[in-house]
C-alpha cells in the first residue's frame, strides 16, 4: 500500500463521520482544557504561597475531572464505534484485513488524540490565566499574577489523556477482533428485542432509592450527615439506574396496554419504538438524571456557601474581636490600660470603640446526656457541649450587676435548648435562679453542632467543687476579652489591636470577624469556583448524552419512519410522533433530579449547619434559581435535539 495511505484514509473517515466525530473531538478538547487549567491552577506558585485552601480544593477538582474524563470519553467512544461497525464490516468484506483496519483505527486515534491534547493544552494555557483571574477575584486572594506554562501540567496532561485515548483504542480493537463481518454489520441494530419486565431489578431500585431517601430524611446529627452523605448518594445512584432500566419498561408496557392512549398515531409509533430500545435508553436517561442532580447539588450548595459568608462569620463569632489570654493573666489595671490604648488608637482613625467586655472564666467540654453534664468529657455528636463558668463576683464586676446567689444556686445561659429550672453537673443538682443573656456572655447564635452553656457560681470554692472531678482536675482560668468597634473590620484595625495585645501578654489566642471573613471567602470562594467549573463540565456531559441519544435513535428510526410515510403518514404526523417520543422521556430525568434534590434538601442543610451556615432560606432560593436555569437550558437542548432527530428521520 502507498505511503501515508492509512493516515489519509483515517482523515477521510473522520470527515465522513463528522456528525459523530465533531462532538467527540469538541468534548475531548474541552475536557483536556479543563484538566490542564485546573492542574495549572492547583500548582500555581502564587496560590501555593498566598492561599491555604484554594490549592487543596483545586487538587480535588483534578481528580474529579480525571474520573469524569475516563467515564465520559469511554461512553462517547462506545457510541462512535457502534455507529461505525457497519462501515468497518464493509472494509473487511471488501478485502481489508483486520490488522489493516487496526492500523487505520490507530491512525484515527492518533489524529483525534493529538487534536484533543495539543489543542486542549494551547486553549488551557490561555484559559487557565482567565480562570486564575476569576478565582483570585471570587476568593479575594492577594497574590502576584504571571503567565507561565508549567511543564509538569503539560506532561501530566499528555500522560493521562494519552492513556485514556489509547485504552479507548484497545477497547475498539477488542470489539473488532472478537467479531465477524456479519456481526459488525448488525452492530448498529443491537437492542431490538423487546425487553422483559425485570421485577428483581425493580425491587432493588425501590429498596435502594428508598434507603437513600430514608437516610436523607432521618439524619439529625450534622456530623453523621457528613459521614452518610456519600452512602446515600451511592444508594440513590443505584436506585436511579435500576428504576430507569426496569421501571421505564413497566411504564411503557402500561402505556401500551392503555388502548385509548396507545392507538393514536403519535403515541403508537413512539411507544412501540422506544420499548424495543429501552435498555440502552434507560442507561442514558439515568446518566442524564444523575448529572442533573449533581449540577443542582453543586451549584446550589457552593453558591449558598459563598453568598452566606456574612451570616457565617456573624454566627461563628458575634464580637468583632475576641481574645483569650491564658497563663499569667494581666491585672485589671493592665487590662484597663489596654482598653484605653485601643480606644485612643482607633479614635485617631475616626473609629469608635463600642464595647469592651473582659471577664475571667473557665472553659471546658462536658458530656451532655439529657441535660446531665459531666465535665472533661465529650463525644463527636450532638451530646458534645462547651461549658463557660464564672464566679458571681466576676460576673457582677464585668456586667455591672448586683446579683446574689445561695448555696447550690446558679445563673444560667445556653444557646440551644433553654433550661429554666434545674441543671445537673457532675451528679449534683443546681437550682437555676435566673436565665441571663448579657452581651458576649454567650454567643446568641451558634451552628447547630456547637452547643454552649454558661453557669455563674456563688464563689470560687463553689465553682471548683462543681467543675473538678476525676476527668477534670485543677483547670486554669482564661481572661476573655470581647471588642466591638464601629464599622466594618480591616487589616489596619487588626494590626492596631494585635500591636497592643503583644504588649499586654505573650500567651494569647485571638480571632476577628475580619480575619474569619477573609478565611471563609477564600475557602467558600474556591468551592464556589469549583462548583461552577464542575457544573459546566457535567452540563456539557448531559448535553452530549442527549445529543448522541437523539442521534442514535434518529438513525435507528430513519427506516421505520420512511416506511410509515410510504404507507400514508404525513410529515405533520411524523413531527407529532417525534414530539411525543421525545417528550415522554426527555424531561423525565430533570423531573427525577428535582425529586432527588427535594429529598436531599434536609441532609444538605444538616451538613451546612456543620459548615456554620445559618439559615436554610438562602439555600432554598439558590436551589430554586438553579432548577429554573437548568430547566431553561434543558428546554433549549430539547428543541435543538428534536430538530436534529427530525432532520435525520425525514430523509
Amino acid at each position: 500500500m502507498k505511503h501515508f495511505f492509512y493516515s489519509r484514509l483515517a482523515l477521510s473517515n473522520i470527515k465522513k463521520n463528522a456528525k459523530i466525530y465533531f462532538p467527540y473531538l469538541l468534548t475531548s478538547l474541552f475536557t483536556v482544557t479543563m484538566f490542564y487549567s485546573m492542574h495549572a491552577l492547583s500548582i500555581n506558585e502564587g496560590l501555593l504561597k498566598d492561599s491555604l485552601t484554594a490549592p487543596a480544593v483545586l487538587t480535588l477538582g483534578n481528580y474529579v475531572v480525571i474520573v469524569f474524563s475516563v467515564i465520559f470519553l469511554f461512553y462517547l467512544n462506545s457510541f462512535i464505534i457502534k455507529r461505525r461497525k457497519k462501515e468497518i464490516a464493509l472494509y473487511n468484506i471488501l478485502g481489508m484485513e483486520k490488522k489493516h483496519i487496526m492500523i487505520m483505527m490507530f491512525c484515527e486515534t492518533i489524529i483525534t488524540s493529538l487534536i484533543a491534547i495539543i489543542g486542549g493544552i494551547i486553549l488551557g494555557a490561555i484559559f487557565s490565566q482567565f480562570m486564575f483571574l476569576i478565582l483570585v477575584n471570587i476568593a479575594q486572594i492577594t497574590t502576584s499574577i504571571r503567565f507561565d506554562i508549567p511543564l509538569s501540567t503539560v506532561l501530566n496532561t499528555f500522560m493521562i489523556y494519552g492513556c485514556i485515548f489509547f485504552a479507548s483504542f484497545l477497547f475498539n480493537i477488542f470489539q473488532i477482533k472478537m467479531s465477524n463481518p456479519v456481526e459488525l454489520l448488525k452492530g448498529g441494530q443491537v437492542g431490538e428485542k423487546e425487553p422483559k419486565t425485570k421485577w428483581l431489578m425493580t425491587l432493588i431500585g425501590i429498596l435502594t432509592l428508598g434507603a437513600g431517601y430514608t437516610i436523607a430524611q432521618t439524619i439529625e446529627d450534622p456530623i453523621v450527615a457528613m459521614g452518610l452523605f456519600f452512602v446515600a448518594v451511592i444508594l440513590v445512584i443505584i436506585g436511579t439506574y435500576s428504576l430507569f432500566t426496569a421501571g421505564s419498561i413497566v411504564l411503557l408496557k402500561t402505556l401500551k396496554k392503555n388502548k385509548r392512549f396507545y392507538y393514536q398515531t403519535r403515541h403508537f409509533t413512539s411507544v412501540s419504538g422506544m420499548i424495543y430500545r429501552m435498555k440502552q435508553n434507560a442507561v442514558g436517561l439515568a446518566s442524564i438524571c444523575i448529572l442533573c442532580t449533581c449540577i443542582l447539588v453543586m451549584i446550589s450548595s457552593t453558591v449558598t456557601l459563598y453568598l452566606g459568608v456574612e451570616d457565617t462569620v456573624r454566627i461563628m463569632q458575634d464580637e468583632d474581636y475576641k481574645i483569650s489570654i491564658y497563663n499569667d493573666i494581666p491585672s485589671k489595671e493592665e487590662v484597663q490600660q489596654f482598653q484605653n490604648n485601643i480606644e485612643t488608637s482607633l479614635s485617631k482613625k475616626n473609629i469608635k470603640l463600642e464595647s469592651f467586655v473582659a471577664r475571667i472564666a473557665y472553659q471546658t467540654t462536658v458530656l451532655n446526656t439529657d441535660n446531665q453534664y459531666v465535665t472533661g468529657m465529650g463525644s463527636d455528636g450532638l451530646d458534645f457541649t462547651s461549658l463557660c463558668s464564672m464566679t458571681l463576683k466576676e460576673y457582677n464586676e464585668t456586667y455591672h450587676k448586683n446579683e446574689t446567689l445561695k448555696e447550690n444556686e446558679v445563673l444560667f445561659a445556653d444557646n440551644y435548648k433553654g433550661i429554666n429550672d434545674k441543671v445537673r453537673l457532675n451528679d449534683k443538682d443546681y437550682q437555676i435562679k435566673k436565665v441571663v443573656n448579657d452581651t458576649h456572655f454567650l454567643p446568641n447564635e451558634r451552628p447547630e453542632y456547637e452547643q454552649w452553656i454558661a453557669m455563674v457560681f456563688k464563689d470560687q470554692k463553689a465553682l471548683e467543687d462543681a467543675l473538678y472531678n476525676e476527668y477534670l482536675i485543677g483547670q486554669e482560668p482564661s481572661l476573655i476579652i470581647s471588642i466591638d468597634y464601629q464599622g466594618d473590620g480591616s487589616q489596619e484595625i487588626n494590626q492596631i489591636i494585635t500591636k497592643e495585645l503583644n504588649q499586654l501578654s505573650d500567651h494569647y489566642s485571638y480571632s476577628s470577624q475580619y480575619g474569619n471573613k477573609i478565611s471563609f471567602i477564600e475557602t467558600y470562594g474556591s468551592l464556589f469556583f469549583l462548583g461552577v467549573f464542575l457544573g459546566v463540565l457535567f452540563l456539557m456531559a448531559a448535553i452530549l448524552i442527549m445529543y448522541y441519544k437523539q442521534l442514535s435513535e434518529g438513525y435507528e428510526d430513519q427506516k421505520r419512519f420512511e416506511i410509515m410515510q410510504n404507507v400514508g403518514m404525513s410529515k405533520k404526523e411524523v413531527k407529532q410522533t417525534i414530539k411525543s417520543q421525545v417528550l415522554i422521556f426527555f424531561f423525565l430525568p430533570l423531573v427525577v433530579a428535582v425529586i432527588h434534590m427535594a429529598f436531599a434538601y434536609k441532609m444538605i442543610v444538616k451538613m451546612f449547619s456543620g459548615l456554620i451556615l445559618s439559615s436554610s432560606s438562602l439555600f432554598v432560593i439558590c436551589t430554586l434559581i438553579s432548577v429554573i436555569i437548568l430547566a431553561i437550558v434543558y428546554s433549549i437542548i430539547y428543541v435543538l435535539t428534536a430538530r436534529t432527530y427530525y432532520k435525520i428521520v425525514k430523509h
